[in-house]
């Protein structure tokens, strides 16, 4: 897929006043994107890079755009004219620009930063510099994010949301839920993926923990007073792993804890 279609999708959204607009924008986009090219896409819409830092800083691209005017360094050419550049084009070149390191690495960043905006129209370089400075504003968090995969697949929002929690990445969530889930990635929704047809919903669900994978944080929801039980409502919840749930006569409650340290001060034992 062309980058110009979504750096035209972004303008739309930018340009829409109502949430349920961009997410219309968004999910319509999200249905044409390649499996491939999806990560790049979800990441590029988030104001997001799939390096997340490539060693660019503003002041590079002020240089390459003549805003400081040192003299020693490359300047970006006249602006194409033709939309040519692939997201799998702009996304290699970005991994290139911040795989450079050691001495010289500043300018062969700006030197491949130059080359990538000489290849790009006068759009696509407005919405790269503002993808690279972190300053995309276009109006569509991970929340937009969360509604428009769930709508461009058709499935549950809650299933997204579960998703982009458990994984920690709104391209992954994307993947699971438009039926390419990532090689590496939570083979329990690959596998469900593979032999359920029209099964998004069900890879969403398939969706787990990873040692070692960190997980994203999630509100806790108000309980309606100070000794209202929710031990059985939450590990009975969907939320909780499968053969967790507990019945109402195995339910998990607290336990007072002995205080050892008060114990040992004191000369009794714990049990004492």
């Amino acid at each position: 897929m062309l980058l110009d279609a979504v750096v035209r999708t972004s303008a739309a959204v930018a340009a829409s006043p109502g949430r349920l607009a961009k997410i219309a924008e968004i999910a319509g986009l999200l249905r044409q994107v390649p499996a491939t090219e999806m990560p790049i896409a979800v990441a590029f819409l988030s104001g997001e890079l799939t390096q997340r830092q490539i060693g660019v800083g503003y002041a590079a691209i002020s240089d390459l755009l003549g805003g400081y005017g040192e003299a020693d360094q490359p300047a970006a050419s006249t602006p194409a004219k033709t939309p040519t550049l692939s997201l799998a084009d702009t996304d290699l070149a970005f991994t290139e620009i911040g795989a450079q390191a050691g001495p010289g690495s500043q300018g062969q960043r700006r030197q491949l930063l130059a080359d990538l905006l000489s290849r790009a129209t006068q759009a696509e370089r407005d919405f790269l510099v503002r993808l690279i400075a972190g300053d995309l504003r276009q109006g569509a968090l991970a929340g937009v994010m969360t509604e428009a995969i769930a709508k461009a697949a058709e499935v549950p929002v809650a299933d997204v949301r579960r998703a982009y929690q458990l994984t920690g990445s709104l391209a992954d969530a994307a993947a699971a839920a438009l039926g390419h889930p990532p090689a590496d990635s939570f083979p329990a929704a690959r596998q469900v993926s593979a032999e359920a047809s029209g099964g998004q919903s069900q890879a969403l669900r398939g969706v787990g923990m990873h040692v070692g994978r960190p997980i994203r944080p999630m509100l806790a929801a108000s309980a309606p007073g100070v000794a209202a039980p929710c031990w059985g409502r939450c590990w009975a919840s969907p939320w909780a792993p499968s053969g967790w749930a507990s019945s109402s006569s195995s339910r998990a409650r607290p336990r007072r804890r002995r205080d050892t340290t008060a114990s040992a001060l004191s000369g009794s034992s714990p049990g004492s």
